[in-house]
């Protein structure tokens, strides 16, 4: 299904000089900074999206990106990605044309997705799922375990797909925090996981954009070590969605569904 014709020219960082200041000593150091590239997405022919990304991983972000945005409900409906730089070709026969969007998006960190509003979110999500308040924190301890280039550059966003005790399922960095999500579900649907039964950490401000992604891949808990938007809240809500932010052990803040949260402390 998966046929990568020209990988990526780029790495996903590049050396830059830099005069380093630190009180009052100076030195020339040479850092790593993260790679930006415009990758385009299309979709039978057509263009969905311009993206500004971390030019990796690319099978997995066009499966993602496209399971996240409501495009597609499984990968059997994708019968090929093919990279071609800086172009991702994705062949799904049942895609018609008017489900491609009215326009074309643009976006780095983006704040939505291809779809600009939130009516496929019409059932909240089931309560199978109940996660620990510990496995939660040890989970958190992951991201910046994993994220490398972070640790070198600062300036990648990490998303990692856990399941209910903490095991690894899947995780990717990127530049946009949109983009790291597509790339993780990505790579848990060609794993073939049922993300239902998992949760996901991210860094990054939790957007209405970043929910819906959850939501359309049914992943009911979603946890965040930083802030979230009223949108991302008010989403949360109606999906019937379990929404975790500032989870830095030994504090984290439970928007919504704090029931799926097991070992609380009584409030």
């Amino acid at each position: 299904m998966i046929k990568n014709t020209y990988a990526s020219p780029l790495e996903t960082t590049s050396m830059y000089e830099a005069v380093e200041v630190v009180g009052d000593y100076a030195r020339r150091v040479r850092p790593d900074v993260c790679v930006e590239e415009s990758v385009n997405l299309l979709v039978n022919g057509s263009r969905v999206a311009t993206i500004i990304m971390s030019p990796d991983d690319l099978e997995a972000f066009a499966l993602g990106y496209l399971k996240c945005e409501g495009f597609i409900r499984s990968l059997k409906e994708v019968s090929s990605v093919e990279v071609k730089w800086p172009d991702v070709h994705v062949s799904a026969p049942g895609i018609e044309g008017d489900d491609l969007g009215l326009w074309m998006e643009v976006r780095s960190s983006g704040c939505v997705g291809v779809r600009s509003s939130w009516v496929d979110v019409e059932r909240p999500l089931p309560d199978g799922l109940s996660v620990s308040k510990d496995t939660i924190f040890y989970a958190m301890g992951f991201v910046n375990d994993l994220a490398k280039t972070w640790r070198r550059t600062g300036g990648t966003h990490c998303t990692i797909i856990f399941d209910e005790v903490g095991g690894i399922v899947a995780y990717a960095e990127d530049i946009g925090r949109h983009n790291s999500v597509d790339k993780a579900v990505g790579k848990a649907l060609v794993g073939g996981r049922d993300l239902s039964k998992c949760f996901m950490a991210c860094t990054g401000r939790m957007a209405a954009g970043m929910v819906a992604k959850a939501y359309r891949v049914g992943i009911p808990i979603l946890v965040s070590n930083t802030a979230p938007f009223s949108a991302g809240i008010e989403l949360a809500l109606r999906a019937g969605m379990t929404l975790v932010c500032f989870a830095r052990p030994p504090h984290m803040l439970i928007y919504s569904r704090p029931e799926r949260i097991t070992g609380m402390p009584e409030y």
